[in-house]
C-alpha cells in the first residue's frame, strides 16, 4: 500500500467517526468492506434488522425509513386480515354444507394473507438488515461532499420517526381488523346528534337521560289523553280533531325518542370509527341557502310608461324544507347555482350579445373554410409546410390531407378547423395583452400566475359547466370553453418571452432614446416571438383537444363524430375520427414549429 493510499484511509477513518458518532469501529470496518466490494450480501445490521424504521430515523436514512415502515405496516395489515377472517371462517364452518362457498373463500383469504404477512415480515426484515449498511455508506459518501446531509445519531429525528409511526401504524392496523361500516351508520349518528342537540334546550334537559325521562313523561301524558278521548263513543268535532292531533304528536314524539335512544346507544368505538376509520367526518351541517329563482319578465309598468320591450328581473322564493340540513359542499354548490341564475337573468343582454358575436364569427370562418375549394386549402397547407418546415413535413401534410379526403372527412375537418381558428384568435386577442401586462407589472404577475396554474389544472370537462350555465347548449359556449381552456399557454409564454429579453439589450435601446412603447414594440416583442409562437402552438393544440370535448355541448366537427361513436359504441368510427384529429393537430404543429424556427434564426 502506498503512502498516499494510507493517508486517504486514515483521513476516511477520521471522517467516519465524525459521521457516525456512535459504533465507529463497526461502521469503519463495514464501510471499508463496502468500498472494496467484499461485504457479504446478507451481512446484517442488527439494529436495522430488529427496528429498521427506528434505526433509519435516528441515522437520517429517510428513504429506508419510509420503505421499512411501508413493509412493516403492509405485513401487519395482512396479519390483521387473518385475524379478521378467521372468526368468520369458524362461523361458516359450523354449517359447512350450506356455506361451502364462504368456507372456500375465507380459507383462501386466511391462507394467502397469512403467507403474505410471513413473507413480508421475514424477507422484508432480512432485506432491510442487509441493505442498511450499504445505504448508510451511500449517505456517508454524500456527506463527505455536503455536510448538510444528515449524520450521526439524532434524538430529534428519532422522535419525529416514532411520531410518524404512531400516526400511521396503529390506525392502519386497526382499520384492517374492521369490516366496512354501513354506508348510513355515520350519517345516522350525525342526525341523531343533531336531533338531541335541538331537543335538549327545548326540554331544558341537562343530559340524555333527563331528556328521555321528560319525553317519556310527555308521551305518557299524551297517550293518556288520547285513550280518554278514544273511550268516548259520541265525540264532538273538536274532540275528534284533538284526538287526531294527539295521535300525530305521539307518533312524532315517538320518532324523536327513537332518535335519542339511537344516540344513547352509540358506543365510543362507533364514534371513533366514524371519526377516524371510515370516510372523513362531516365537519358541519348548515341550513340551506334560500331557494331563489331569478327570471326576467316583461315590465308592464315601464311598457305602460312608453318604454317598449322593457323587462325586469323578479325573484321567486320557494318555501324551505323543514328540518333540512346540508353539508358545506351542498351549501356552496347551491349558492353558486343561485348566483349564476341571478347573473344570467340580470345580464341576459350581455350574454346574448356575446353569444351572437361568437356565433357570427364561427359562421363566417366556417363559410371561409368550407366554401373555399379544397384544392386551394390543400395548396395553402402544402405551400406553408414547404416554405417553413421542409420536404419531409410536406410529404406528411400531403398524406394527412389525403387521409381526410379518402375517408370523406374533409368538410367535417374544416368545421373543426373553424372552431380552432375562432378560439385561437380570441386567445391571441385577449392573451397577448395580458401576457405583456404580466411581464411589465410584478404585482399583476404575482396575482395572475396562480390563477393560470389553477386554470391549467382544472379538468377540461369542468369548463363546460359554466359555459352551459351562462350560454346554453350550442356552438358559442363550446368556443368560450375552448378559449378559457386554451388561453393560459398564450399568456404565460408571452410573459416569459418578454421577461427573457436580456437586460443589456433593453438598456442599449433605452440609451439610444427609445421610449417604453418603442422598447416593447421594436425590441421586446420581436425578440420574444419564438416564445410567443410556442405559446400559439400550445394554444392551438389545446384548442384541438378541447374541440372534441366541446362536442358534448353542441360543437360540430370531428369531435361530434367521436362523441357520437362513444354513445353508440361504434369503435371504428370513433377511431377514424380520432386519427383525423391527431393528423390535423400534427400538421398544424409541424408547420408552426417550422415558422417558429425561422423566427429563431432571424
Amino acid at each position: 500500500m502506498s503512502g498516499a493510499e494510507q493517508i486517504e484511509i486514515e483521513d476516511r477513518d477520521v471522517s467516519i467517526g465524525t459521521f457516525v458518532e456512535q459504533a465507529e469501529p463497526y461502521y469503519a470496518s463495514v464501510f471499508e468492506k463496502v468500498q472494496r466490494g467484499s461485504l457479504p450480501r446478507w451481512h446484517q445490521n442488527i439494529w436495522a434488522l430488529i427496528v429498521p424504521w427506528a434505526w433509519a430515523a435516528a441515522r437520517g436514512v429517510w428513504l429506508l425509513f419510509w420503505i421499512s415502515l411501508a413493509i412493516d405496516v403492509l405485513a401487519l395489515v395482512c396479519l390483521m386480515q387473518v385475524i379478521k377472517f378467521s372468526p368468520l371462517l369458524a362461523e361458516a364452518q359450523l354449517d359447512s354444507a350450506a356455506n361451502s362457498t364462504l368456507v372456500a373463500r375465507y380459507s383462501t383469504w386466511v391462507t394467502n394473507y397469512g403467507w403474505a404477512a410471513t413473507i413480508l415480515f421475514v424477507a422484508g426484515r432480512l432485506w432491510m438488515g442487509s441493505s442498511a449498511n450499504r445505504w448508510y455508506f451511500s449517505q456517508y459518501s454524500r456527506w463527505r461532499i455536503d455536510h448538510a446531509v444528515p449524520s450521526g445519531v439524532n434524538f430529534k429525528r428519532l422522535v419525529v420517526g416514532l411520531v410518524v409511526v404512531a400516526i400511521i401504524a396503529p390506525l392502519t392496523t386497526y382499520r384492517a381488523t374492521q369490516l366496512r361500516l354501513d354506508e348510513r351508520a355515520c350519517f345516522n349518528q350525525m342526525r341523531a346528534g343533531e336531533a338531541v342537540g335541538q331537543l335538549m334546550p327545548a326540554y331544558g334537559a341537562g343530559d340524555v337521560t333527563a331528556l328521555l325521562a321528560s319525553m317519556d313523561a310527555d308521551i305518557l301524558d299524551m297517550q293518556t289523553r288520547f285513550d280518554a278521548l278514544d273511550a268516548i263513543e259520541a265525540r264532538t268535532d273538536a274532540q275528534n280533531a284533538e284526538r287526531s292531533q294527539l295521535r300525530r304528536d305521539v307518533r312524532d314524539l315517538g320518532r324523536e325518542r327513537d332518535q335519542v335512544n339511537d344516540f344513547q346507544s352509540i358506543t365510543t368505538v362507533d364514534r371513533f370509527d366514524c371519526a377516524f376509520i371510515d370516510d372523513f367526518p362531516t365537519l358541519a351541517r348548515l341550513d340551506p341557502p334560500a331557494d331563489v329563482t331569478y327570471r326576467r319578465v316583461a315590465d308592464e309598468e315601464a311598457i305602460a310608461a312608453g318604454e317598449e320591450g322593457a323587462t325586469k328581473v323578479i325573484a321567486q322564493v320557494k318555501d324551505p324544507v323543514e328540518g333540512r340540513k346540508v353539508t358545506v359542499f351542498t351549501y356552496s354548490a347551491e349558492s353558486i347555482d343561485i348566483g349564476i341564475n341571478k347573473l344570467r337573468a340580470q345580464y341576459a343582454g350581455f350574454f346574448d350579445a356575446m353569444t351572437n358575436v361568437l356565433r357570427q364569427s364561427l359562421i363566417r370562418v366556417e363559410v371561409a373554410f368550407m366554401q373555399t375549394p379544397w384544392p386551394v386549402v390543400a395548396f395553402l397547407f402544402l405551400a406553408l409546410s414547404w416554405a417553413f418546415a421542409g420536404r419531409g413535413t410536406t410529404v406528411f401534410v400531403g398524406a394527412s390531407l389525403g387521409f381526410l379526403a379518402l375517408f370523406e372527412l374533409w368538410q367535417i375537418a374544416m368545421q373543426t378547423m373553424a372552431l380552432v381558428v375562432v378560439s385561437t384568435a380570441v386567445c391571441v386577442f385577449v392573451g397577448l395583452p395580458i401576457g405583456i401586462w404580466m411581464a411589465k407589472n410584478k404585482w399583476f404577475r404575482w396575482i395572475t400566475e396562480p390563477i393560470l396554474d389553477v386554470m391549467q389544472t382544472i379538468p377540461s370537462l369542468s369548463y363546460l359547466v359554466p359555459a352551459v350555465a351562462f350560454f346554453g347548449i350550442s356552438q358559442p359556449p363550446a368556443v368560450l370553453a375552448t378559449v378559457i381552456f386554451a388561453m393560459p399557454p398564450m399568456i404565460k409564454l408571452t410573459a416569459l418571452g418578454i421577461l427573457q429579453v436580456p437586460e443589456s439589450t433593453k438598456e442599449a435601446a433605452l440609451a439610444f432614446g427609445a421610449s417604453e412603447r418603442q422598447l416593447l414594440r421594436k425590441v421586446e416583442l420581436p425578440m420574444s416571438i419564438p416564445s410567443i409562437m410556442a405559446g400559439l402552438n400550445q394554444t392551438i393544440m389545446l384548442a384541438l383537444s378541447m374541440a372534441t370535448i366541446s362536442a358534448f355541448i353542441g360543437a360540430e366537427g370531428l369531435g361530434a363524430i367521436v362523441t357520437s361513436a362513444l354513445g353508440d359504441a361504434n369503435a371504428g368510427k370513433g377511431l377514424l375520427a380520432g386519427v383525423a384529429i391527431a393528423l390535423v393537430a400534427m400538421m398544424i404543429d409541424r408547420i408552426l414549429k417550422g415558422i417558429r424556427n425561422s423566427f429563431s434564426r432571424i
